[in-house]
């Protein structure tokens, strides 16, 4: 007979002469490791009938133990050899130290074969007397006792109590009242009478001040449990009570001689003079003069600076315009900047209107110099290899220049050649300061404006891939090494600058000499005795065209692949406390009377030799072309290789539609950014980068730039794109702007930027895209500040920063209430995008930068390195 099947081997197939059983496994699954005190093992059905363990016959999954003898296990060992299904653990069954060996039937394959051997006695005896659970224990409920009195201690508190106690002081006043023996006893008799038939029939006892017991109490000593916490506060409210008042003017009468004196006085014929034509033409046109008239402003009363609700007048009033057909004719300016050192000098950049053709032969590019004294010719020219997008004139020295190109290549200029020039005193009234040559060097070119190239510019191969968008100096108080650590300053000069370009890097640059000069100082002075008239000057020879960024700053993107693209960027000014590396007369006597080093004479310090700063702020507030603010920290960190990276940015909000044309710093809060772009502007406060403490309202037309003010903490000003300035006032209004300038410029606003002239006169520049510079001067109210508006406005600054994180926790708990994870985001007004005018300049920088590849291969001065 053929041996029986297993019933649960239905998937199994017999193969051969000893009928070894291939049992199919279930689908892979991961399966546990098994204990070291057990091996699992595949038996065949002839091994299962000889020691009768026959899968879900004699054992199954409720009695899956079986016992076997150590004896049998040994002999079928012997017997079958190799073939027995239990010769992988011989060892452990020769080892055991009982004779009865516990098989387990594992039918749901958790070790992942059908049975498995138990080779340990404690394991055996813990599959076979499993521990019991512990029974519970019935909690027996105790009923709580009375507790019992303790006995009293004395600690003195009966003392203060018998204090406090009211005692009688003084003797009780005793009365006694009594009736006559005889009326003890009598029938009484009640009956009605008027008070008036019998004298003194009605009595009052009236009360009345007694002059003999008015004691003022002064102290009163008594005792009580708790008092009340006395709690004082206030509200900005005031109310004042109205009341009905009234004046009457009277008319002062001089004297029939001092009268005479002011009709013949030569002011009053000035006056009447000046007056007669206006009242002579309202009496012929029969017109009503204006008897609201402001006299009190015509004769330059002064405002109340206390008064919080004084308001300008008037708006912006136009002091000069520049213009000059030759040099900005179809041209926007893209920058401004007023000259630090002299009065009334203002120099733009411009670049190629989007509306021209594309050049077609390479032509220098302008920085132009504007005055007053002159304003249709410029003054001075800076030549540069490319237009100029942005340029900053250098803190430590303002006849430096610093600018950013639109090939992406940084340039510096040298004009303390030509500052006699631009304060308009003759060639010859200084010694050596101006080469009289370059303004005057033939007959018929003597009112030609003199140009002054660039004394150097950065290394082609080095440059951006994008046009730079933004440049700063580093502060005279620090420099930055190459590894990103900000050191002292020895010099106590501005030797370093900073740029950033859409090509998503912020470069840091040193324009001091890396590496000693071998050429000599007598050779090197020859050589300027020799300069042209238009030769460039050799102040920053050393950098023309091998200038290298010191080191950069990359800016990946914080939840997404990619980089951001940065316009503008702002970081903190680090003030120095400590003496350390600055030339003081009190350190040396002699460092007073020397001149600052030239620049050609510096070297850039070891860092070993230098102190590292470590209350340096070096965070950076950042712009991008898609209406992103970025923080990020331009210290470098290094990676697991020890190699120094740039640090990923800190946190990124997106609260502009657009590009973010403005990243300014309060001139009077360190810690305060106004940031404009699209169609609405936003104010940051460092370290609260959940959200903006303050953010304006959607507005109709386009954000171009802005800027705050020089004199108030509390007044800044936003260009738009339809000519209109937006002057606004956080004191007096947060939801609308102060005052709207409309219409003051044709045309779109490119740059702002204020100037304080003096205590009482304040400029300030706009530039359009026709090329035109207009001069406004600002009114009173709009630079004297109130009293206490720093204190103010810092409150302010404070009340919306805890404003905006009670909304945000509010928000987050309500997202919780309702189960989102996330609060809703804030829908946004559509806008439409228009579409940005740089398009069509880039088509103009892509012909330029073909054709000046193509002149250089023809020179021989672009190697393959290069062109790849």
């Amino acid at each position: 007979m053929s041996p029986k099947k297993p019933k649960g081997n239905a998937g199994r197939k017999v193969k051969g002469k000893g009928k070894k059983v291939k049992t199919k496994v279930p689908e892979a699954v991961e399966k546990p490791e098994h204990p070291d005190d057990i091996f699992p093992l595949v038996l065949t059905s002839v091994t299962q009938e000889l020691f009768g363990c026959v899968g879900d016959e004699d054992v199954t999954g409720d009695s899956p133990y079986k016992v076997l003898l150590k004896d049998d296990i040994l002999r079928d060992i012997r017997n079958r050899a190799a073939v027995s299904d239990f010769s992988p653990v011989k060892k452990s069954v020769q080892d055991y130290p009982e004779d009865e060996l516990l098989l387990v039937y594992d039918r749901d394959f958790t070790y992942g074969q059908g049975f498995y051997l138990v080779l340990t006695p404690e394991a055996k005896d813990r599959l076979l007397n499993p521990p019991k659970p512990p029974t519970p224990v019935e909690s027996v409920i105790e009923i709580p006792k009375t507790p019992e009195p303790k006995p009293w201690v004395s600690l003195g508190s009966e003392l203060e109590i018998e204090e406090e106690a009211v005692k009688d002081a003084r003797e009780k006043v005793r009365f006694k009242f009594s009736r006559v023996r005889r009326k003890f006893g009598a029938a009484l008799c009640f009956s009605d009478r008027s008070t008036a038939d019998v004298k003194d029939g009605h009595l009052e006892c009236a009360s009345y001040p007694d002059s003999r017991f008015s004691i003022k109490q002064i102290q009163r000593d008594m005792g009580m449990q708790a008092v009340p916490q006395l709690h004082s506060s206030s509200t900005q409210t005031l109310w004042k009570h109205q009341k009905n008042m009234c004046t009457q003017y009277e008319p002062e009468h001089l004297p029939s001689e001092e009268t005479e004196q002011l009709i013949q006085s030569e002011n009053m014929n000035n006056f009447l003079d000046l007056v007669t034509p206006r009242v002579m033409h309202a009496l012929q046109q029969e017109t009503i003069m204006n008897v609201f008239r402001d006299d009190w402003k015509d004769q330059a009363g002064d405002n109340d600076e206390s008064d919080w609700s004084v308001k300008a007048t008037e708006g912006l009033m136009l002091y000069q315009t520049f213009t000059d057909h030759k040099h900005i004719k179809d041209k926007k300016i893209s920058c401004i900047n007023w000259h630090p050192a002299i009065y009334g000098v203002v120099a733009v950049s411009t670049i190629e209107s989007t509306e021209k053709e594309p050049r077609k032969s390479v032509t220098p590019s302008h920085i132009l110099f504007y005055s007053f004294a002159d304003p249709c010719t410029p003054q001075l020219l800076l030549e540069s290899p490319d237009d100029i997008l942005v340029f900053e004139f250098s803190p430590s020295d303002p006849n430096i220049i610093a600018g950013g190109c639109v090939n992406g290549q940084l340039v510096l200029w040298d004009i303390s050649a030509y500052v006699t020039h631009l304060l308009g005193i003759q060639p010859g009234g200084r010694k050596g300061s101006v080469n009289t040559k370059a303004f005057d060097l033939f007959d018929t070119k003597e009112n030609e404006t003199p140009v002054v190239r660039h004394s150097a510019v950065s290394a082609l191969e080095n440059r951006y891939k994008a046009p730079i968008t933004d440049v700063h100096w580093v502060p005279q108080t620090f420099e930055v090494t190459k590894a990103g650590v900000p050191m002292e300053n020895k010099y106590n000069m501005s030797v370093q600058i900073v740029t950033c370009s859409p090509d998503s890097y912020v470069l840091f640059w040193d324009i001091r000499v890396a590496t000693l000069l071998t050429q000599p100082v007598t050779a090197k002075k020859q050589k300027v005795d020799q300069t042209s008239p238009y030769s460039a000057p050799e102040t920053f020879k050393h950098l023309d065209r091998t200038w290298t960024p010191l080191f950069r700053v990359s800016l990946p993107k914080i939840e997404a692949t990619g980089d951001y693209a940065p316009l503008k960027l702002s970081f903190e000014d680090y003030t120095c406390n400590s003496k350390k590396g600055k030339h003081t007369a009190d350190e040396n006597g002699d460092e007073a009377s020397k001149v600052i080093p030239n620049y050609s004479e510096l070297r850039i310090p070891s860092a070993k030799s230098l102190t590292a700063l470590k209350d340096v702020n070096t965070k950076l507030y950042i712009g991008t072309e898609d209406g992103e603010i970025v923080y990020t920290d331009w210290k470098m960190e290094k990676d697991d290789s020890g190699q120094p990276q740039s640090a990923k940015p800190v946190h990124c909000l997106n609260v502009h539609h657009w590009l973010v044309n403005t990243v300014q710093r309060s001139p009077f809060f360190r810690d305060i950014i106004l940031s404009t772009g699209g169609w609405n502007f936003a104010i940051w406060k460092e370290g609260v980068m959940d959200t903006p403490i303050f953010q304006s309202a959607y507005s109709e037309q386009l954000y171009t730039v802005g800027c705050w003010s020089l004199s108030r903490p509390a007044v800044f000003f936003v260009g738009r794109d339809d000519g209109a300035i937006e002057l606004w006032n956080l004191l007096e209004k947060t939801n609308e702007p102060t005052q709207i300038l409309a219409h003051i410029i044709n045309a779109q606003i490119r740059c702002i930027k204020p100037w304080n002239a003096s205590s009482k006169q304040h400029f300030l520049a706009v530039c359009d895209d026709l090329g035109m510079i207009h001069v406004f001067e600002i009114p009173r109210a709009f630079y004297v500040p109130i009293k206490n508006e720093s204190v103010s406005v810092r409150k302010y600054f404070e009340l919306e920063q805890n404003c905006r994180k009670s909304l945000m926790t509010k928000e987050e708990t309500w997202a919780k209430h309702m189960g989102e994870n996330e609060p809703k985001t804030k829908v946004e007004p559509e806008k439409s995008v228009k579409v940005p005018e740089e398009s069509e300049e880039e088509k103009v920088y892509g012909d330029f930068m073909n054709m000046e590849e193509n002149i250089l291969k023809k020179m021989g001065l672009l190697t393959e390195a290069d062109q790849e």
